[in-house]
């Protein structure tokens, strides 16, 4: 079976990598934008993209793959089938403005696809009106800046939201850093971890707390939640800037505003403009914190039926002693806002996952229940980090219940029918080093521009290896499984077991030879009929030369 990626996809994504790139100075050269920059509908749905800057000259609307998704006149697009299409607005003078399409995406951990070149890390979850945004700063691929400096994050924001945590949309850029005024910028070269509330007391107005590499803590405002944010001000104490990164920020029932950052304080800001801490108010909280798996970065507040939560990064170990990597998400709970608060373990940890070099994120509540917002590496690129998502769950004493990262996401588990993409799984058998993803990319005339063009795949290379993936559906009689592999040579035995590597066995396939194309192979399924479970894919034999690479399995009734 051919691979479903043709050539028009290089290309249009190549397009589309460059007009992400240039939305902020589209904006100032009063060129088109759109409110959306990606998005996600199932197939017969429809949804309307518009302008955001004022332009009241007619465009011209068209779709790159109108098998995929067709636009009307008035820029309303309509899903059909599977896959990507780029719906660009034309204005007569030639400017133009595109959003890409993603149709009849099937919800996983990462939250968003790949071909979106979107990548969120740190991020932190809030509900508005009934929708979740989610704030965070943004890998560019391969950690590569316009400048050629390679790191963490980029030089702007975007903001993501859903409406039921499946179906995303990128609004595009609600903040740069050329936006920060020169005589408050210092050596601010990115932007880092930001965190974001609603005013207590003014409709419509949000306050952006935010900081940089440089370290200086700042917020800005806006009238929405996607920004545009201005009025962009250093946070103080005592009339001085405070030297810190990574502030989160809570409103309490009373609508006073509380600030957390590394090195590990709370305190209270003052009311008249949200820019200056209340110097009474400062309080330490670091002798609430274990030493043994030593605080790092990312504090964030949370509120649940009274017990106030300090969320923070913990390092596995000491850096000192241990060269330990920033991978535990912790926490803390009081009963007043600024404390004492008493330290109360892990929430979750991404230690083990390949390349895995930190963890950032937050809870927050949506319809009902609790999700905790952290973020996973693309193992084979360090330098870039994609946003996840998973229910969580609490004691009858507030505590929260250690949970695992997962593949299937907020669905809680893979269903019989559903696409489940090979690079989801969250165990290797390597552990933390074994880097066995190969993402698929491009990369245009800039060589600091990649473009990800599809999903990476999973190889396999040595007997005994295995990856796990949580969580698949049993309870339902499953009986085929579909691979979609690709190798050079026959005689590779692939088989997959339930609940862990050694568990039951419920499926053996025989790989042959593919002549190096990717294509479906399938086999029975015998397994019990009893709920969620982890599945694992362990290669028993490999081929007589080379490897077997997998792109993506299926589980049918």
């Amino acid at each position: 079976m051919k691979h479903p990626v043709h050539l028009f996809v290089y290309v249009f994504l190549a397009i589309f990598f460059w007009t992400r790139q240039a939305v902020a100075s589209t904006i100032e050269s009063n060129q088109l934008v759109l409110d959306k920059v990606a998005c996600m509908i199932d197939s017969r749905q429809k949804i309307r993209l518009q302008l955001k800057n004022d332009n009241p000259t007619p465009v011209t609307w068209s779709s790159s793959n109108e098998n995929v998704a067709t636009v009307s006149s008035n820029g309303t697009v309509t899903g059909h089938a599977r896959g990507d299409a780029f719906i660009t607005a034309i204005a007569p003078d030639g400017s133009s403005a595109r959003c890409i399409v993603s149709v009849d995406y099937e919800g996983q951990n990462p939250i968003v696809p790949p071909t979106w070149g979107l990548f969120i890390a740190d991020g932190e979850p809030h509900v508005f009106n009934g929708r979740m945004y989610l704030f965070g700063s943004r890998d560019v691929p391969d950690g590569f800046l316009p400048n050629g400096e390679q790191d963490f994050c980029s030089t702007d924001y975007h903001v993501l939201y859903s409406d039921d945590l499946i179906h995303w949309t990128d609004a595009g850029v609600s903040i740069s850093l050329d936006d920060i005024p020169a005589d408050i910028r210092g050596n601010t070269r990115r932007l880092w971890a930001p965190d974001l509330f609603k005013s207590p007391t003014e409709k419509d107005k949000y306050y952006l707390t935010f900081c940089g590499n440089g370290k200086p803590m700042y917020i800005a405002e806006s009238n929405s939640p996607l920004g545009p944010f201005t009025n962009i001000r250093l946070i103080t104490l005592n009339g001085e800037p405070i030297p810190q990164i990574d502030p989160g920020v809570l409103v309490d029932d009373d609508g006073k505003v509380y600030l957390a950052s590394p090195k590990f304080f709370i305190c209270q800001l003052d009311p008249s403009d949200y820019s200056k801490i209340i110097p009474e108010s400062y309080r330490s909280v670091t002798e609430s914190m274990p030493t043994d798996n030593e605080p790092f970065e990312g504090p964030s507040l949370r509120k649940r039926d009274g017990i106030y939560y300090y969320i923070y990064i913990q390092n596995k170990g000491n850096i000192q002693k241990d060269g330990a990597v920033p991978t535990l998400m912790g926490y803390m709970t009081a009963t007043q806002p600024l404390g004492p608060y008493t330290y109360r373990g892990v929430l979750i940890s991404n230690y083990d996952y390949p390349a895995s070099g930190n963890i950032h994120g937050s809870i927050e509540h949506f319809k009902g229940k609790w999700y905790v917002s952290y973020h996973m590496p693309l193992s084979d690129h360090r330098l870039t980090r994609s946003a996840c998502i998973d229910e969580i769950h609490f004691n009858e004493d507030g505590t929260i219940r250690p949970i695992v990262p997962t593949s299937s996401g907020v669905k809680g588990a893979f269903v019989p029918g559903e696409k489940i993409q090979s690079s989801s799984g969250v165990e290797y058998s390597g552990g933390r080093t074994d880097i066995r993803l190969k993402s698929r990319k491009t990369t245009t005339e800039n060589p600091y521009e990649i473009i990800y063009t599809d999903y990476p795949y999973t190889f396999y290379d040595a007997p005994g290896q295995w990856i796990g993936y949580r969580f698949l559906d049993f309870s339902k009689k499953i009986s085929r499984v579909s691979l979609c592999v690709n190798t050079q040579n026959a005689g590779g035995i692939l088989e997959i077991r339930k609940g862990s590597p050694d568990g039951t066995l419920i499926s053996t396939l025989s790989v042959p030879d593919t002549n190096g194309m990717w294509k479906v192979i399938q086999d029975k399924v015998s397994v019990s009929e009893d709920g969620k479970d982890a599945f694992y894919i362990i290669l028993k034999q490999k081929p007589t030369e080379g490897n077997i690479q997998i792109d993506w399995l299926q589980f049918d009734l």
